[in-house]
């Protein structure tokens, strides 16, 4: 939902993409639901149906409410860097986009695992910088502004923006009209931009 323009970018050089998913989804008691469409929503930006982890921990409740543990997540997390031997990590920024704790606790957890030198020295991570509301939905006026002033970002292209609005279709869920209005104007769609941890 946010990191699109990277995946795509990431996969046009050819880069080995995976998605790691600390919950299923099931807030609203769809988990099932929810997680096939994010299989789908992966098929379409073309991440392998082999790469993506969906975690399902009863530890890691699905709940914008509910702050997850910073040891646990950063465990799982690790477990997975090591597994792949991840040279690159992309995550949420301290902020979590929109301020939903289970997206806070998983830059935590990745802060951690830096804090405590457990990661390789080879293994990069970036933070997705999330923005105030009205930039999140306009920002997309201000990519070129973006583009020559930021050092870490992915820009989209048209098609990259079409097949972008196809994989969150998939979340036919979640879609509604609000989303439904994300998918035109947020910034997320057309830039991401990050800081490097």
């Amino acid at each position: 939902m946010f990191f699109a323009p990277t995946i795509l970018n990431l996969l046009k050089h050819d880069c080995c993409v995976y998605l790691l998913c600390l919950s299923s989804g099931g807030f609203c008691d769809e988990s099932s639901i929810r997680k096939q469409e994010l299989r789908e929503s992966c098929k379409t930006l073309g991440i392998p149906a082999g790469n993506l982890v969906i975690i399902e921990h009863s530890q890691l409740p699905d709940n914008p409410h509910n702050k997850w543990s910073r040891l646990k997540v950063s465990s799982i997390i690790l477990k997975y860097i090591r597994h792949l031997s991840a040279t690159v990590v992309v995550s949420f920024d301290e902020y979590g986009i929109s301020g939903h704790l289970n997206h806070i606790a998983v830059c935590e957890g990745v802060k951690y695992l830096n804090q405590k030198g457990q990661l390789s020295p080879d293994c990069e991570v970036f933070l997705l910088k999330s923005v105030f509301l009205l930039q999140k939905y306009l920002g997309f006026l201000l990519v070129p502004l973006y583009y020559f002033c930021g050092k870490f970002h992915y820009v989209s292209t048209f098609h990259d923006v079409k097949t972008i609005w196809k994989s969150m279709k998939e979340h036919k869920s979640q879609f509604v009209w609000f989303r439904k209005l994300y998918i035109v104007f947020s910034q997320y769609v057309y830039i991401n931009t990050f800081t490097k941890l």
